[in-house]
């Protein structure tokens, strides 16, 4: 029997509301945890007498370990099964979760984090996979919506989650949380997901060890690289420049070897496929916005307005509520509104959000922070939903895995750009707006003057002496200087944004249209 006819044929025995819990427990707490731990590094690194930079890498080593396995995931479904595959990462991420609430000391909490992110970073595409090959093509933006709601609402809620097990707890339960979840999903899993008969279990077969060593080469080049590139000045740095140089070197070869090689890590040929490349093209940029703004957010909030690390992360909470609004827009429109439009109107939706907050300043009440936040959540999940749709249209079930994977790490690539990108724009738009304003603190501006004459006056009337005075008056003036430089700097770089989201516009053009009958007949 050819794998068409099993991929029609093939129904799971179990509901589809137990297959989508199963298989969402495990992806929520995977996503979950690549922000849950970031307000908590300070603590960590006081609890390890270790630097704050240093603590950095309890982030950095999970997001590299995450992408590591990603490519190798059919290729390992295919030598023990896909359950039991599924169940192996859940098991060892629940573990390596437990380790690091208990790590002693800061080696055995990287350990942790490593086999942690190995059995986490598959977790995502074997359940987009499962849920694809669940559903019917007719379904399957359904699905997508429910799948698309946990990816984006997860990121949102973990530091908000983080922050407070940490002030009211200790960072330790910042791991532990994850833990309960695991079972859970294990259980899940155990009990309701199974192979489809097209997953043939084949044992020990070739692998393409050469491009898995490039692929890791290059996956941990380039993390380490957008990591750390802001703080050594980028390609100013030797250490940058030598990790930007072997990150190319790998990334071509494994490029060229994944073409040439007969039985591939990564099957490239799936490029092929119109709407897989170009709506990955659109989610990648889109999660690298808005990775970006969830990580920007918090820094404007804390440097500029004074909230504690567990407030900005609950300033980014009503992103959630803008999500679930997104998802029932496009639960409603779905056979109203052309997929491929949908995803346009997310995209306008999205920028504008950017935008609103490119408009804010020192002086902003809550309801500015909330109103932003609840546009950019429904924008992401108008997009992803409708574009993980078209992703998948025409790619084939037994094709599902090496598709999901592929798409995965692409995705992967672009938040990591997209995080780094936030102390890139931030650090260099600060030193143009502040050069702009140096230029006009000038007694010959006339408003400049009026401020700097009144500033001493006040000062001069506290007691103190002219000179003096003039002095404090010219200190105060500097650090309005840097707030509105660092104030603009932020702004500047929602306008960016909101840029990028928009050039993805004319992408969505090209997407083919979804024949639904034709793929489930």
């Amino acid at each position: 029997m050819s794998n068409a006819t099993m991929e029609t044929d093939w129904k799971p025995k179990a509901s589809l509301f137990l297959i989508t819990t199963a298989v969402m427990l495990a992806t929520f707490v995977e996503v979950l945890n690549t922000s849950i731990a970031n307000v908590a590094l300070k603590t960590i690194a006081g609890s390890f007498s270790i630097s704050d930079d240093e603590s950095l890498w309890i982030v950095t080593i999970f997001l590299i370990a995450c992408s590591i396995l990603l490519p190798a995931t059919e290729w390992c479904c295919r030598v023990i099964g896909r359950k039991k595959f599924f169940l192996t990462c859940i098991a060892v991420f629940g573990i390596s979760a437990a380790v690091c609430g208990f790590a002693p000391n800061f080696g055995v909490m990287i350990a942790g984090r490593i086999f942690q992110g190995l059995g986490g970073g598959c977790l995502l595409p074997l359940s987009q996979a499962i849920l694809l090959e669940s559903y019917p093509k007719s379904e399957q933006a359904k699905a997508m919506g429910i799948f698309s709601f946990g990816v984006t609402i997860a990121p949102i809620i973990g530091p908000i989650i983080g922050g407070w097990l940490t002030t009211n707890y200790s960072w330790n339960y910042v791991f532990f949380i994850s833990v309960p979840f695991c079972i859970a999903a294990f259980i899940m899993v155990l009990m309701h997901i199974e192979d489809p008969p097209y997953m043939k279990v084949v044992g020990l077969h070739k692998f393409d060890y050469l491009g898995f060593i490039l692929l890791v080469i290059w996956i941990a080049t380039f993390q380490v690289m957008v990591d750390n590139g802001q703080k050594n000045g980028w390609f100013d740095s030797p250490y940058i420049c030598k990790l930007g140089i072997t990150s190319l070197i790998a990334f071509i070869l494994l490029i060229w070897r994944e073409l040439k090689t007969k039985d591939p890590l990564l099957d490239l040929k799936i490029l092929k496929n119109w709407n897989f490349t170009f709506a990955t093209i659109v989610l990648t940029l889109l999660f690298a916005v808005a990775y970006g703004s969830i990580a920007i957010l918090p820094q404007f909030l804390q440097a500029l307005l004074g909230y504690t690390s567990f407030l900005s992360g609950l300033a980014a909470g009503p992103q959630g509520i803008g999500a679930f609004a997104g998802v029932i827009f496009t639960s409603l429109t779905e056979k109203k509104i052309d997929i491929r439009r949908q995803a346009l109107i997310g995209l306008i939706v999205f920028s504008i959000g950017c935008l609103m907050f490119s408009n804010l300043n020192l002086s902003i009440m809550i309801g500015n922070v909330i109103v932003p936040n609840i546009v950019i959540g429904a924008g992401m999940t108008m997009v992803i939903i409708p574009t993980t749709t078209i992703v998948f249209s025409y790619v084939a079930n037994h094709e599902m895995t090496n598709a999901s994977s592929l798409q995965n790490l692409i995705k992967n690539v672009g938040c990591a750009i997209g995080t780094s990108s936030v102390g890139v724009f931030v650090s260099r738009f600060s030193q143009t707006h502040q050069t702009y304003l140096v230029d006009k603190m000038t007694m010959l501006n006339t408003v400049f003057a009026e401020k700097f004459n009144a500033l001493t006056a006040n000062f001069m009337s506290m007691g103190h002496d002219s000179f003096t005075a003039e002095a404090m008056a010219r200190v105060m003036l500097y650090k309005q200087l840097l707030q509105q430089s660092a104030l603009s700097a932020y702004m500047t770089t929602y306008r960016v944004y909101a840029l990028l989201i928009l050039l993805a516009i004319p992408i969505t053009f090209l997407f083919k249209k979804l024949n639904y009958k034709k793929k489930d007949a």
